[in-house]
């Protein structure tokens, strides 16, 4: 008589089950979208003064020196503002400033706070220098206004008792001081106006979450000032905010560079948006200087202290752009144009090439957002190459007054191409929502979260960020289905009125036997009901 075993718990025939359904079903295939490659950041990218300071505070913080060196070029552009120009041609006057705008990107934890915090440590310096100034001028003022109001009281004396004879006006009252402004971390679009009107320089618009910049677009009451910020790109422009009750803020020059950061997660949000024609207005191919670099692997701790000569030598590039710009003698144009610089003779035909070969690019781009960001490179490029001129003539490097050289040059190009590849794995998020639906969707289901028979509606009905739109969640079930992950149940014949719900049946392989157990046996709330 043949003794056949026959197992001893529910576990161990699910155990048995999942062994023929792995022959039924078969290895379900590996999930998850790999975000293109980035290049490493390289010295021969940045200006030669900027390399030991961005490179001491990368590694004493352990994060991406990609993020410090993006934030340090935005910075000193800023500082730069309508200071100084570039004139890409040699007789034509299209001008470009470098007051650009840049995101570093990266997940909670990559330590892009502290980055962006470090690189703006030679703003915060000028700033504080600035409030320190506008204190003291304040404090003057106020003693010039008490002597023109004594002044002019005794003006109205000497008419009262002159008897015709002439008596001395004191004048107009002495001008209140303006606050020099390099910064702001918050602010509304009329505020930035007025700060703006005092500052024909520029003004950097600084977010430790640019979320907050772009969602504030969409509150009642400020939809314009997107468009706002769109014209201050350029830089060039004057521009006039008319309010009842508040008269007329005329600013000569609207200049503002930006710099925040920005969660993946965020960013698709905004990229997604912009991906349909009616949501794209080029802001965010306007953020040029945008890094995504991979996460830095910290396997022991950093404990030394700063670089203090290379922050010392910032430091004085950062002063010398911002108060003595005129030593490096730019180019005079007309009483209202802004001094400029031009490439060397013998550069102009090497940044000619570049153009036709960049023109020839956006034209051949099959991704609409990456030809659109790569038409701007027209600014990025020249205004890159100022930053490395005017750094190196502040730093005694390249002699005053001289046209921008090759070696200027060769490094924006250098930093425009690690650019794009940045760019190109920004737009990347967006290119495969649907793969990402489905690996958050893997998750669920290797949760149990999701039972046996589910449908695209329960899925919806959870809430789940990432999975409540009704195509994504349907491209995520696709997605899945292809991958061998789940498999559509044969749908029922059609009754009067509505269609059947497609429901899934879910590979038994993607658990263990105890997982099994409790998902593969017990019946969804909708089957429940059904049932019932």
């Amino acid at each position: 008589m043949k003794i056949i075993d026959v197992p001893s718990s529910i576990h161990q025939l699910l155990g048995m089950a999942q062994n023929e359904a792995m022959t039924a079903w078969g290895q379900p295939d590996p999930l998850g979208h790999k975000l293109p490659p980035v290049p490493a950041l390289a010295p021969s990218m940045l200006p030669l003064e900027l390399w030991p300071w961005v490179s001491d505070i990368a590694r004493r913080l352990q994060c991406p020196i990609d993020y410090v060196a993006a934030s340090a070029i935005v910075m000193l552009g800023s500082v730069i503002g309508t200071g100084c120009a570039i004139r890409p041609k040699q007789k034509d006057n299209w001008t470009e400033i470098p007051n650009l705008w840049g995101a570093v990107v990266g997940p909670p934890g990559s330590k892009k706070s502290p980055a962006l915090s470090q690189a703006m440590k030679p703003l915060f310096s000028l700033d504080h220098a600035a409030q320190q100034d506008y204190a003291s001028a304040r404090l003057q003022h106020s003693i010039a206004m008490d002597q023109h109001k004594a002044a002019l009281e005794n003006y109205k004396k000497q008419l009262k008792g002159s008897h015709g004879k002439p008596a001395t006006h004191p004048g107009p009252p002495p001008d209140e001081p303006v606050c020099k402004r390099y910064y702001t971390n918050d602010c509304t679009f009329e505020a930035l106006g007025i700060m703006l009107s005092g500052n024909p320089r520029g003004c950097l618009v600084n977010h430790d979450e640019l979320t907050s910049l772009l969602a504030g677009f969409d509150r009642a009451g400020r939809e314009g000032e997107r468009q706002g910020y769109l014209t201050a790109w350029n830089g060039l422009q004057s521009h006039r905010v008319d309010r009842v009750g508040r008269g007329v803020i005329y600013i000569p020059r609207f200049a503002v560079s930006i710099l925040g950061g920005i969660q993946p997660d965020k960013l698709e949000e905004f990229l997604s948006q912009t991906q349909h024609s009616f949501g794209n207005d080029g802001f965010m191919q306007r953020l040029q200087i945008m890094v995504y670099p991979d996460p830095v692997e910290i396997t022991s701790i950093v404990d030394d202290a700063p670089d203090f000569n290379a922050q010392r030598v910032i430091d004085g590039i950062t002063d010398t752009l911002a108060h003595h710009i005129d030593t490096l003698h730019p180019q005079q144009g007309q009483a209202s144009e802004i001094p400029f610089f031009q490439f060397d003779s013998r550069v102009q035909p090497h940044f000619y090439q570049w153009l036709l070969t960049n023109e020839g690019r956006v034209q051949k781009e099959e991704a609409p957002l990456m030809a659109e960001h790569l038409a701007k490179y027209k600014k990025l490029v020249p205004a890159l190459a100022l930053i490395d001129h005017l750094v190196g003539m502040a730093a005694g490097r390249i002699p005053s007054g001289k046209n921008v050289q090759q070696d200027s040059l060769n490094r924006a190009l250098a930093y425009a191409e690690y650019l794009e590849a940045h760019a190109r794995r920004v737009y990347a998020i967006t290119t495969n929502r649907q793969g990402r639906a489905a690996l958050l969707l893997s998750k669920k289901l290797q949760s149990g979260t999701l039972l046996e028979g589910f449908s695209t509606r329960d899925i919806e009905r959870k809430g789940w960020s990432g999975l409540t739109d009704p195509m994504e969640v349907k491209g995520a079930c696709k997605e899945l289905e292809h991958a061998n992950w789940i498999r559509g149940n044969p749908l029922p014949k059609r009754a009067a009125g509505r269609p059947p719900l497609q429901t899934y049946a879910i590979n038994p392989v993607i658990f263990t036997p105890a997982d099994a157990a409790t998902v593969l046996t017990k019946p969804t709330k909708s089957r429940k009901k059904k049932s019932a």
